[in-house]
């Protein structure tokens, strides 16, 4: 993305409004709304205690329900999303996971009040105000998700609300 297409998109994500507070809502229990297709991400606490995955996430596009998760990468020092479409359950590695996955990437958060961007927090922390997932709109579009789409949601998703 260039500089001035990332400061675009960073502004427009700033520029939005929204009713409920992230900050009185921690990240498993965020749901995150894109303002062009209205495509949500919603977040839980990640399943098990011995688990790679920090956080869980689904989506529904059209007619697909979506499973994602986020898992830290010691190797990078970043959180990477992952989105998939009907992947097996089990221990399954590989060209099989290849095959399910609709997006891969680095996920950020983003403070409205300061635009200081950050990486996606921990389980407990406070939800950041808007989440930036580079490449997600692009991804969806080139997968099965998005045959028959007139247009991808952009990368840019902002906190729309807090589950109980």
């Amino acid at each position: 993305m260039g500089a001035s297409l990332g400061a675009a998109v960073l502004l427009a994500a700033l520029a939005f409004s929204h009713a409920a507070s992230a900050a009185d809502c921690r990240i498993e229990k965020a749901t995150y709304r894109e303002a062009e297709t209205g495509v949500e991400l919603v977040f839980a606490a990640a399943s098990g205690e011995n688990t790679p995955v920090s956080h869980g996430f689904k989506t529904e596009i059209g007619t697909f329900k979506l499973d994602g998760h986020v898992m830290f990468d010691p190797e990078i020092e970043r959180p990477i999303g992952m989105l998939m479409n009907n992947c097996p359950d089990g221990d399954v590695t590989g060209a099989t996971i290849a095959a399910c996955t609709v997006w891969k990437g680095i996920v950020y958060g983003i403070d409205e009040t300061t635009g200081h961007v950050d990486l996606l927090p921990p389980e407990g922390a406070d939800a950041p105000d808007v989440l930036l997932l580079p490449g997600f709109g692009p991804a969806i579009l080139s997968s099965a998700v998005g045959k028959g789409m007139e247009s991808a949601p952009w990368d840019v998703f902002e906190f729309k609300g807090c589950a109980s």
